[in-house]
């Protein structure tokens, strides 16, 4: 019995981890999206832009919720503005982040303590499939 407990406390530990690491990835460009989206021309890029970063405010809130539900603490992290880089080159790294995302809503439902958790997850990570999207449709209206 004591080894069970242990694993149930080990898959509690990297689910918060996994949790962390996908909240500290909605949050990394969030306050931006306004300012990236007062920069693009093309007005239906431009709601996108903005309709990405509502979708990440509410997957964050979903995530911070259930790492403090699971008895974690959220892990808030933004990153400066990338002043370097070009438009384009910030919309490739964002869908390097929307395809991390998804990866880690997969595991994170496969790792939830209830099967409610895991299809919120799963639901999840079928909106990250959606955000790639986005993204790419961004992108092609960017280039």
């Amino acid at each position: 019995m004591v080894k069970k407990a242990s694993s149930t406390s080990e898959s509690l530990s990297r689910m918060l981890d996994l949790l962390n690491q996908v909240l500290q990835l909605e949050y990394s460009l969030i306050v931006h999206y306004p300012r990236l989206a007062s920069a693009i021309r093309d007005e239906q890029a431009r709601a996108m832009v903005l309709q990405l970063g509502s979708a990440s405010i509410r997957h964050a809130d979903v995530v911070a919720d259930t790492i403090i539900k699971l008895g974690g603490n959220p892990r808030w992290s933004f990153e400066a503005f990338p002043e370097q880089l070009d438009i384009i080159t910030i919309f490739q790294g964002q869908l390097e982040k929307e395809n991390l995302a998804l990866q880690l809503h997969r595991q994170s439902a496969r790792l939830a303590p209830d099967v409610l958790l895991g299809n919120k997850f799963n639901e999840l990570a079928q909106e990250e499939e959606a955000h790639i999207q986005v993204v790419k449709n961004i992108l092609s209206k960017l280039a």
